[in-house]
Order: C-alpha cells, then sequence, then structure tokens
C-alpha cells in the first residue's frame, strides 16, 4: 500500500461472508488475503484528537505497518449518505519504532482492537469497482465497502441493502456501546490471547 491522502467514503454491513455479495452479482478477486491486523489508538493525555473527532492509528500487519490519521470533512463537504471523513495514511516499516516515536512526543495509546481481514477487488455489473474488506472481529463479522459513492451505492443496492442496514460508526464505537450495555468501562477489542 502506497502513502495516501484524501477521503475515506465506506460503510460497514453486519455480515457472516462475501457469499450473499457473490450471489448477486458482484465479481470478487482477492487484493490482500486473509491476515491479521492489530490496532492501536494513540492521543494526548488530555484527548485533543478525540475532542476534535480525529484518530491516529498504528496498525501492524504482517510484520510491516501503517500509520493513519482520521478527521471529519470539512463543515463546507458535500453531505453523504456513507461515512465518509480525510483519511492520511502511510506504511511504516516497523511499527514498534513508530509507537515509540509518538511515545516520546507526548502520545499514548489508549485503545486496542484487532480483527482478521480478507480484502477484495469488486466488480459491479456497471464496470465500477470498490474495495469489499471481510473484518473478523471478537464482536461479529462484517463486510465493510469502500470506494466512490456511485459504487458503494450500486452494491448496497444489488445487496438489497437499506439505510437501517447501514454501520457507519467505527469499531471503537461498536466497542463503547457493547461495553455500555453490559455495564463495563471500555475494553480493549481484542482475541483472547492473541498478541497480548
Amino acid at each position: 500500500m502506497s502513502s495516501t491522502s484524501g477521503h475515506e467514503i465506506e460503510i460497514k454491513l453486519r455480515l457472516d461472508g462475501v457469499e450473499r455479495l457473490e450471489s448477486c452479482g458482484i465479481a470478487l478477486e482477492i487484493d490482500a488475503p486473509r491476515h491479521f491486523e492489530d490496532n492501536r489508538l494513540f492521543d494526548t493525555p488530555d484527548r485533543q484528537l478525540q475532542k476534535s473527532l480525529s484518530i491516529l492509528r498504528v496498525r501492524s500487519a504482517n510484520g510491516a505497518g501503517v500509520l493513519t490519521y482520521k478527521a471529519q470533512p470539512a463543515a463546507d463537504a458535500p453531505a453523504s449518505q456513507f461515512k465518509k471523513r480525510v483519511e492520511i495514511e502511510t506504511t511504516v516499516g516497523d511499527p514498534e519504532q513508530i509507537t515509540r516515536l509518538l511515545e516520546r512526543l507526548g502520545y499514548r495509546a489508549w485503545f486496542r482492537y484487532q480483527k482478521y481481514r480478507t480484502v477484495y477487488r469488486a466488480g459491479l455489473p456497471s464496470g465500477r469497482t470498490l474495495h469489499a474488506m471481510l473484518d473478523e472481529t471478537p464482536i461479529g463479522n462484517f463486510v465493510e465497502l469502500e470506494g466512490e459513492e456511485e459504487a458503494i451505492a450500486e452494491a448496497v443496492g444489488l445487496l438489497g441493502a437499506t439505510r437501517e442496514d447501514y454501520i457507519l460508526d467505527s469499531y471503537l464505537v461498536l466497542q463503547i456501546r457493547l461495553c455500555s450495555a453490559a455495564g463495563r468501562a471500555l475494553e480493549d477489542m481484542v482475541f483472547p490471547g492473541i498478541g497480548v
């Protein structure tokens, strides 16, 4: 993955696998085979990033890492029915070194989440393409659709999904809700005994 800067447009759907996509005419080709991802969110001690609804994430996968910053789009950005965020992302050779660098700069890891991800390039009947990611997480399986708005809209139309089916929340927000419903403080979203 190369360095990128721009916007991320996506939705999540609660699906066990990608069979439903294939059954409605979406052609799938594996772009990145199933792999384990370990993610840590960082912030300043006074939670400046959270206050601005931004995140700074270090992702470890396959021995390498990705450093990502995400923020809310500008107030004058066009509205979207999907989740749309500013995203700046770059690959890093050693995620542990980036973690140490961030800590030296005063950032602290405050939330960790894990998943197994398979990335597919999805071809639509119109000729449009997008990415479909199967995420197997400690809180269930999800399919993320990411790409241009028109491609996502076509895919959800083929799936027969409605806005009520869209999940626009991050895994952090989903975990906050689950912990709150169980009467617990926020806990990391991790698989038992993996990388702890």
